[in-house]
């Protein structure tokens, strides 16, 4: 699976927690996992991380991409409804499935696409899909996530590029760690498959949790400052 940039750092950081737990069981696979490698591991997570606080534009990046997640997440529910009220309507489209798709793989900017064909549709079709049970608010409710939607995904675009733009020393030191999580991951999926714990080594469970778990922390934000 792919690992965004901005992904690399809170995967590895959650990665060393059950890696350092396991330790043992990795020394007992492989007699390449040794306290070296432990230790290679955690000064480079501490490596990048010094190099993500030095960044001002990573770190207005990231709390971007958080904002689009909990976005994302935000409208989830309401999709769910839509689609079964299209479906009742019988309108010959699978536009929400194909938005649920882009939210589940991060692509905003196909979100924000797709949900302005979606309101289109919805317009064109008020009165079929009213009988269909659609509220009145579903229409506006998509405009201005809409507008949010691709107001920040523009935006981390932008910064994206930026950070892209830096020094090949910085892209080459998040490859190096992402090796780390890939090469742990590889050999911890396969020792504890049929576990549990296999989820923690394994890659797209991994960041899903991160995804999560970001925005619980922003709604538990929102909730406090009002």
């Amino acid at each position: 699976m792919y690992v965004k940039q901005e992904e690399c750092l809170p995967l590895a950081k959650d990665l060393y927690q059950s890696f350092h737990r396991d330790f043992n069981d990795f020394m007992a696979e492989d007699h390449n996992y040794t306290t070296a490698y432990l230790n290679l591991f955690d000064a480079k997570i501490d490596e990048v991380e010094q190099q993500e606080f030095s960044n001002s534009v990573l770190t207005r990046q990231k709390q971007t991409t958080r904002e689009l997640y909990l976005l994302g997440d935000q409208i989830r529910l309401p999709l769910k409804k839509l689609n079964l009220r299209i479906k009742r309507a019988k309108l010959p489209t699978n536009l929400v499935t194909d938005i649920s798709a882009d939210i589940r793989n991060r692509n905003f900017e196909g979100v924000a696409d797709k949900l302005q064909r979606l309101i289109q549709i919805l317009s064109d079709n008020a009165s079929q899909m009213q009988a269909a049970g659609m509220k009145n608010d579903v229409v506006l409710l998509l405009k201005e996530a809409r507008v949010e939607i691709a107001e920040k995904a523009d935006m981390q675009t932008k910064m994206i590029k930026e950070v892209s733009g830096k020094s090949d020393e910085t892209r080459h030191l998040y490859k190096e760690l992402e090796a780390f999580i890939r090469h742990i991951c590889e050999d911890g999926k396969l020792m504890y498959e049929g576990t549990q714990k296999a989820d923690e080594y394994t890659i797209k469970k991994m960041i899903g949790r991160l995804h999560k778990n970001a925005a619980k922390g922003n709604d538990e934000n929102m909730e406090s400052k009002k």
